[in-house]
């Protein structure tokens, strides 16, 4: 891009308020965006590959994009972004529970992101076979399959494949879903992509519908499990009301919210799924999804295991007010019984 004196300049974008890219970008709600060397990150969003870097008071940009495109790069950010939304009355609602409010405290800046809503629930349904660190690595070989290529300087990446694309090349995306996702996935994706070549699903028709009438249709797609339906309605829905509840979440509500009263195990029934997301609703409200995303990256910081007891009220949420005592086991026993003292016993 070159400005009227025909300088070459890197086009910018003000994001005000608490704004973390790197947060944003590598958080686990997107997988498709790499490190790119002294702070730029390389990803691709629609017909466009973009190279982004965080600078005071918003993001530096370069773009290239698919010849015919329609869609300007800076408003194709603008919507992934969401600039649109009111981060500041999204942020003070979450907020007022004081331990989303203290995990908002040690990690400022996360951002939702506008997802393209066919690449998001192929990204979920690689989701369901892998964990985050191998999604993108299963949608870039997608991309490479059956996209087309994008070159930006050295840079070379492609974008995910259309539903077009999939039934142009219906075999060749059969075979490159069955060996990312296995047979029944593949099946189900392609069938998917099918509809919505056909005109059957219309993306922008769901995202004026209300949050539950849109997880209704979602689940009437094969493969489509409830955790999934939540994550492309929150993802690339704009509803932001939806809590999807995977191990990483259901983890953190057991561990961060025992008040709630769902049994510490790792493997939840359904039906205590979905109940723990109908009670995230209840207690978050509106924005939910952002709570849902600040639970679900602090929970993964802290990696498989359970958190201890004490790390749980003491180092994480700081629940229990700081002390000179020595925080030994018999202190832990002894916080351990007050809290199921007060979590079981029942005055009548």
């Amino acid at each position: 891009m070159r400005n009227q004196r025909g300088i070459e300049v890197t086009p910018r974008l003000s994001i005000p308020g608490p704004f973390s890219l790197s947060l944003t970008l590598t958080m686990g709600q997107a997988f498709r965006w790499r490190p790119f060397g002294d702070g730029w990150f390389s990803g691709v969003v629609g017909p466009h590959l973009f190279h982004v870097r965080q600078i005071d008071g918003g993001i530096e940009y370069e773009a290239a994009s698919l010849p015919r495109h329609v869609d300007a790069p800076d408003e194709c950010l603008r919507r992934y972004f969401r600039l649109d939304d009111d981060i500041d009355v999204i942020y003070a609602s979450i907020a007022r529970d004081p331990k989303i409010a203290t995990i908002m405290r040690d990690f400022p800046g996360l951002r939702l992101l506008r997802q393209e809503p066919w690449e998001c629930l192929a990204a979920q349904f690689c989701a369901e076979r892998t964990d985050v660190e191998y999604i993108g690595e299963s949608l870039e070989q997608a991309a490479k399959l059956i996209g087309t290529e994008l070159r930006l300087g050295e840079d070379i990446r492609y974008t995910f494949p259309t539903p077009r694309q999939v039934e142009s090349d219906h075999r060749l995306a059969h075979l490159s879903w069955k060996w990312l996702l296995g047979s029944r996935l593949a099946w189900d994706l392609n069938a998917i992509a099918k509809q919505a070549y056909a005109g059957e699903i219309d993306w922008n028709d769901l995202r004026l519908q209300p949050y539950p009438d849109v997880r209704i249709s979602l689940l009437q797609f094969a493969g489509v499990s409830d955790k999934i339906a939540d994550c492309i309605a929150l993802f690339a829905l704009d509803k932001l009301e939806a809590f999807p509840v995977d191990r990483w979440v259901w983890r953190a509500i057991i561990e961060a919210y025992p008040e709630w009263g769902f049994p510490e195990r790792s493997d939840p029934s359904g039906q205590e799924l979905a109940a723990a997301s109908h009670r995230a609703q209840q207690m978050f409200g509106k924005y939910a999804g952002y709570a849902n995303q600040y639970l679900f990256y602090w929970r993964r910081q802290y990696g498989e295991e359970p958190l201890p007891f004490g790390t749980r009220w003491r180092g994480k949420f700081r629940i229990v007010p700081p002390t000179d005592r020595q925080i030994d086991d018999h202190y832990l026993d002894d916080l351990r019984h007050e809290y199921l003292k007060a979590k079981y016993s029942r005055v009548d």
